[in-house]
């Protein structure tokens, strides 16, 4: 009898670490494959599948009663007028796990650009690169701010003194002689004070033994314009290759750019575009005024028109994207065209917010030119039904032919 009572209670603790298990793994499930807020058109319907053996409940602020819902069926929205709100989904009817918001808007369309595009940003601040040594005059070697500043750093005043341009800087430092130096810096958004002493090279120059940059420059595909001539492109941010922190903006230019070449994409090589920017004012076509982890965005001039075709499309949100085929629009072979693709996956967990849909492209004269996708693709807008989904952000190193893009709704969202 003793082994029998030994036997259910071993059998009654699986039970319970399995039914644990279970609902571990079901409420993670739901956290990640139910996203966090949707999007929809005012009178329309979206649907979301979850495709999980559970019923739940969605409760709104509207409704007094909770309605049960089975997750093995697909959930449907149906939205009013423009709106905001959000619902709860329990487990049994009880457990709060995810509350959803709900973005209910008028109509978007952008036009799909596609076009190659060459952003030129001046920093807020002086971008610490590294760190380094300087030899003094004495033949010693020395490394003043080794230890004290840090790559991803911005140095916006000396002694009180506001200072935006490299030049300044040096100017500053060179003023101050051996004398300790009072450095204003903003680290990860907080900004402190740090004492730096300089010391004398061989040339008889005051250093204090750091790298800097106070502007950036770079190519990439400019994905929309929208109707209030606002515009997005890359879908991540420009990024200080050091730190790999986003790179903090005062001020930024969008041209035109010219494609020279493109090197193909190898596995564990990733290609990129070979071009220049074209400088100049014919060639400005807006102003930049965000650098964030979900792209890069201003507003444009009229001289934009010249360069786009002027066609709007309607936006479509991450719940009508469709596994399947769906097109990229790019400059790969010197002209704007659309490209195909397979939409194999798509994630609308925060964790994936600018690598929601996973696509390989099968388009043949595109594989031909580029290997798949290269670097100076990002921000290419990717299309389905007649509608622009998102845009190109990311390419698998080892897979060129693969790659990430961002929903649409995260861009004009941002």
């Amino acid at each position: 009898m003793k082994r029998i009572r030994q036997y259910r209670i071993w059998l009654t603790c699986i039970a319970i670490a399995a039914v644990c298990t279970g609902i571990i793994y079901y409420i993670h499930y739901v956290r990640k494959n139910i996203p966090d807020k949707i999007y929809m058109d005012s009178f329309s319907d979206g649907t979301i599948e979850v495709g999980l053996p559970f019923v739940g409940t969605v409760k709104s602020e509207e409704e007094a009663v909770p309605v049960a819902v089975n997750l093995m069926e697909p959930l449907t929205i149906n939205s009013g007028d423009v709106s905001e709100y959000k619902f709860t989904v329990n487990l049994f009817g009880t457990i709060p796990i995810k509350e959803i918001s709900v973005s209910v808007n008028n109509t978007r369309h952008v036009i799909a650009c596609g076009i190659p595009v060459g952003i030129s940003i001046d920093t807020d601040g002086i971008c610490v690169v590294d760190t380094g040594d300087v030899t003094t005059s004495m033949g010693v070697i020395e490394a003043p701010a080794r230890g004290i500043l840090m790559a991803g750093d911005y140095i916006y005043s000396v002694n009180g003194k506001n200072v935006y341009t490299i030049r300044e800087l040096m100017d500053e430092i060179s003023s101050g002689g051996s004398e300790y130096l009072c450095l204003g810096v903003r680290r990860n958004g907080e900004n402190i004070e740090t004492r730096i002493k300089p010391v004398c090279d061989s040339d008889g120059v005051y250093k204090i033994g750091v790298w800097v940059r106070d502007d950036c420059q770079g190519l990439g595909t400019l994905t929309y314009v929208d109707e209030d001539n606002d515009f997005g492109t890359l879908g991540h941010s420009i990024s200080d290759s050091t730190s790999g922190k986003a790179v903090e903006i005062k001020s930024g230019r969008l041209y035109t750019a010219h494609i020279w070449s493109i090197v193909k994409g190898k596995e564990g090589k990733p290609g990129e575009v070979i071009g220049s920017i074209n400088y100049g004012e014919d060639n400005y076509i807006g102003d930049i005024e965000e650098n964030s982890d979900i792209g890069v965005y201003g507003k444009a001039n009229d001289n934009i028109r010249a360069y786009v075709d002027n066609v709007y499309m309607q936006v479509a949100y991450k719940q009508d994207i469709e596994e399947g085929e769906a097109f990229v629009r790019t400059f790969a072979d010197g002209s704007i065209k659309d490209y195909a693709i397979d939409i194999t996956e798509i994630h609308f967990s925060e964790d994936y917010r600018n690598k929601g849909i996973v696509f390989t492209v099968t388009d043949e004269k595109l594989l031909s030119c580029t290997g798949g996708i290269v670097q100076g693709m990002s921000g290419s807008p990717i299309i389905q039904n007649g509608k622009v989904i998102g845009a190109v952000t990311h390419v698998f190193v080892n897979e060129p032919e693969k790659g990430y893009g961002i929903f649409i709704e995260e861009m004009l969202e941002h």
